[in-house]
């Protein structure tokens, strides 16, 4: 329902922590999306919140049983004048922003995605507002207080002897980049403040910690508060390193783990001949998580996958896997989150017969069946040293190149292609006449 980016694993410390402050207020600077508050919700705390966000003052306002004060600007009313009956100064409108955090983004862009998202909520509106707003009326959140407020000047405020919770802002002016579209189409009696600078960030830290209870967090570590460190939090392998600071909390550490199951497929091995026909078989999550971890590049971060396939010949050994995800922004394109071949063989482009089962016809079908559209591309995104993969060329097309956004590798490489234009037995062929030749060994 609330929007946020903080994992679970540290609202439990948050509540945790909490457990050991004395009863009575707890003060939430920079509180963003109420993480903080939720984990605490039930305690028997009285929370005392401020931030300077349009969408943290509407929630926090209606909270309090305050009027939000949030209306549709004027330039925007012939193109969102769809909303108006939905804004009632309370949690109709706050359910609209809420909503709006989704879509408005899209509004007034170009391109076919875009056109599509705006008019899904637009057709959909009503029902997904009542719903949201059904779901925020079930909330359990209480606050005490909550002032449009800056934090430097908020603080000063707080009783000194009171504990204060917050997550700051990560980036400089994130919060306002997320928020940009709430503030381009609504007006309100927003505040005036000054951005966190770096020198601000490590002065509300200061003014943060310089008290008996307190909790902070960081996706940066802070050499300053090394002493104070209580966690770190890793959620998922791609995920940022949240750093967890208090005055008093027990040591965390929190590590993403991967369910590995044994897969008994026999392997193609060395001195052993590829026999045709191809076939495919789906792997449970376990067991591609352990084929991925004994045959993949150490160095490629993992990733969760919708559909993973054993590619395997016609004597019904493992060649190889390739995992797919429907694509994020293109309606009809699979996305290939991973494609490796066992080793070691006698094939030294046996990856490249993995990419085009990953290509083929029958695997059209099972995309299709698994994400209930039409797919007719595949994607992917090759990390390399060198300024083309040589598994995908000639098999996809290469889009983009850019340097890496990953350690260790020089480029990232986007590579995308149709998919279903051949089948299995088709790409063994193919495969065998170009790339197919085993390795020519010479004798001792």
């Amino acid at each position: 329902m609330f929007q946020g980016t903080i994992p679970s694993p540290m609202r439990s410390i948050v509540r945790e922590t909490a457990s050991l402050w004395p009863s009575g207020p707890v003060y939430v600077p920079c509180c963003g999306n109420f993480t903080i508050e939720r984990s605490l919700a039930g305690m028997g705390f009285g929370l005392h919140s401020s931030d300077v966000s349009i969408y943290t003052s509407a929630v926090g306002r209606w909270l309090t049983q305050q009027p939000v004060g949030i209306q549709l600007r004027e330039e925007s009313a012939d193109e969102l004048g769809w909303l108006a009956d939905s804004l009632d100064d309370g949690v109709g409108t706050v359910a609209t922003l809420m909503l709006g955090t989704r879509f408005l983004a899209s509004v007034d862009r170009e391109g076919l995605w875009h056109e599509r998202v705006v008019r899904s909520y637009r057709e959909q509106w009503k029902a997904k507002h009542a719903e949201t707003v059904e779901r925020l009326s079930g909330s359990d959140v209480e606050l005490a207080s909550y002032e449009v407020e800056d934090v430097r000047s908020w603080l000063q405020k707080v009783p000194a002897d009171a504990p204060v919770c917050s997550f700051p802002p990560f980036y400089g002016g994130g919060y306002e980049k997320l928020y940009e579209p709430l503030e381009a189409h609504f007006t309100w009696d927003a505040p005036q403040y000054e951005p966190l600078s770096d020198d601000d960030v490590v002065s509300v830290l200061g003014a943060i910690t310089d008290r008996p209870y307190w909790l902070t967090a960081s996706n940066h570590s802070v050499p300053e508060l090394q002493p104070y460190l209580r966690g770190v939090i890793k959620a998922t392998p791609r995920a940022a390193p949240f750093y967890v600071y208090a005055s008093e909390a027990r040591t965390r550490i929190v590590a993403p783990r991967q369910p590995i199951d044994p897969v008994k497929i026999p392997r193609l091995r060395e001195g052993e001949e590829l026999v045709g026909p191809l076939r495919l078989s789906l792997l449970k999550p376990g067991q591609f998580n352990a084929l991925r971890s004994r045959y993949l590049n150490p160095r490629i971060a993992p990733g969760a996958a919708n559909l993973a396939v054993a590619v395997r010949d016609g004597g019904g050994r493992l060649l190889g896997v390739f995992a797919m995800a429907p694509s994020t922004f293109t309606p009809d394109e699979a996305y290939v989150l991973s494609d490796f071949a066992v080793a070691p063989t006698e094939y030294p482009r046996l990856s490249k017969l993995i990419v085009m089962a990953a290509m083929s016809a029958e695997t059209q079908l099972l995309c299709q069946r698994a994400f209930s559209r039409r797919i007719r591309r595949v994607a992917t995104t090759a990390f390399s040293n060198n300024p083309v993969s040589m598994k995908y060329r000639g098999l996809l097309r290469l889009n983009k190149r850019s340097p890496s956004n990953e350690p260790g590798w020089k480029f990232q490489l986007q590579y995308q292609g149709p998919m279903g234009q051949h089948t299995l037995a088709e790409a063994h062929q193919m495969w065998a006449k170009r790339w197919g030749a085993p390795t020519t060994k010479t004798g001792v």
